[in-house]
């Protein structure tokens, strides 16, 4: 019998794949999930190796440290050095994977936006945006919900979870990528790529403080895979 290989495939519009090989890429990359790791992110790499004229790496690691925090007693500058390390131990162990692209490579991480003079800035407007916004708002608010019902669907033992303060880390994790989102133009990238889709925040955040000033950076690709049964949750290698 015959067992079909996995595959990466683009999702997204005939107009755009036109467009990539003239066109540089961004690859988000959310340490320690499944899609990045191993054959998911060997596929990945293939295909957009084959597509684009450059890729860019952003390893989003210390923006983890929300997620790692969230089922402990510790708050997340806790996990800060630790979340650090994962994405150190991500780079050597996808190395062998990057190294094989043929065409120009940039990597840059989290702590490039965290440390960026506008950031705050950045923080402070997606922030308010949430709050006078009641449409804005919502795309939080399921965002939020929608990662954590599917966070504790995963643990054996929900009585001492803290929903106030899970609510709240995930809170801090969507509005720092948001913010984030909103530098990432001056990296010049056409296209943003990544596996599955993004939540409801990024995308409304897109839309309105992205796509309106600048029309040919950042369009949002979604990589699918075929073949593949089942993607293992988030994992970290520390704790």
């Amino acid at each position: 019998m015959q067992i079909n290989k996995p595959r990466a495939v683009f999702k997204c519009s005939e107009e755009f794949k036109l467009r990539f090989a003239h066109s540089d890429c961004l690859l988000t990359i959310s340490v320690g999930q499944a899609t990045h790791e191993e054959e998911l992110f060997a596929i990945t790499l293939d295909l957009v190796n084959k597509s684009f004229a450059s890729c860019t790496l952003l390893v989003d690691d210390s923006l983890q440290r929300h997620n790692m925090a969230i089922n402990t007693t510790k708050d997340a500058n806790f996990f800060y050095e630790i979340a650090v390390k994962e994405g150190d131990l991500w780079l050597e162990r996808n190395r062998k994977y990057y190294d094989g692209l043929t065409i120009p490579l940039r990597i840059f991480r989290w702590d490039r936006w965290l440390k960026h003079p506008n950031f705050h800035n950045k923080l402070n407007e997606i922030k308010a945006a949430v709050e006078n916004d009641p449409i804005y708002r919502s795309t939080f608010y399921n965002s939020i919900e929608g990662f954590l019902k599917k966070y504790r669907e995963r643990l054996p033992d929900l009585e001492s979870f803290d929903m106030e303060k899970a609510r709240q880390l995930s809170y801090d994790f969507v509005t720092e990528e948001c913010a984030a989102l909103c530098l990432w133009p001056e990296l010049q990238c056409h296209f943003e790529i990544y596996p599955i889709r993004h939540n409801e925040a990024i995308n409304a955040t897109r839309e309105r403080f992205v796509l309106p000033y600048y029309p040919n950076l950042l369009q949002a690709v979604v990589i699918a895979f075929k073949n593949i049964k089942q993607i293992k949750p988030q994992r970290f290698y520390l704790f």
